[in-house]
């Protein structure tokens, strides 16, 4: 079976909620603080996102959800902007990147978003990430949003987007 990319159904709660433990854990040890990555389950992931809806493209294939972007057509009120659409996560597991399944998610979320500018946010140190979205013709603004956890701060640098929108895009 392909990968295909889908918005997210109930159903897919629980394998959603996996991916985002598991690729944090591939991703993010020695980046954040174990306190917090210790402490995220699935069963958390899952109540976090019923509690807090966002419209989720998911990436399946014959092993099930391998990877899933979140994304709001308008920004959330902390980003201080106005007529800009953001993409709020983002993530696939270690053992399918590199087979442009990150771009193809990138590129469906990006067709569905209204406004020319689309922002992101990504942890600080997170190279690969940084790459990727700077490839996928995101800049680094200078901003960073400071987040304060039980095991110390984590520091997100915010990315921007100026895009053309295309009469042909399409939605899902």
């Amino acid at each position: 079976m392909p990968y295909v990319i889908r918005p997210m159904r109930e159903a897919d709660l629980p394998g959603r909620a996996a991916v985002h433990c598991r690729a944090w854990e591939e991703t993010y040890r020695g980046q954040i603080p174990d306190v917090v990555l210790d402490g995220m389950t699935p069963e958390a992931i899952e109540a976090a996102v019923r509690a807090l809806p966002m419209e989720t493209l998911v990436v399946e294939g014959a092993e099930g959800i391998v990877g899933f972007a979140c994304f709001c057509p308008e920004a959330r009120a902390f980003t201080g902007r106005r007529n800009t659409s953001e993409i709020a996560a983002l993530y696939l597991l270690r053992s399918v990147q590199g087979l442009g399944l990150g771009r193809r998610l990138m590129e469906a979320v990006l067709a569905v978003l209204p406004h020319r500018e689309v922002i992101l946010h990504v942890l600080e140190g997170n190279t690969r990430a940084i790459q990727f979205y700077e490839h996928m013709g995101f800049s680094p603004t200078g901003r960073t949003v400071r987040q304060e956890t039980a095991g110390g701060t984590m520091v997100e640098l915010e990315m921007l987007l100026h895009r053309q929108i295309c009469s042909h895009q399409r939605s899902f």
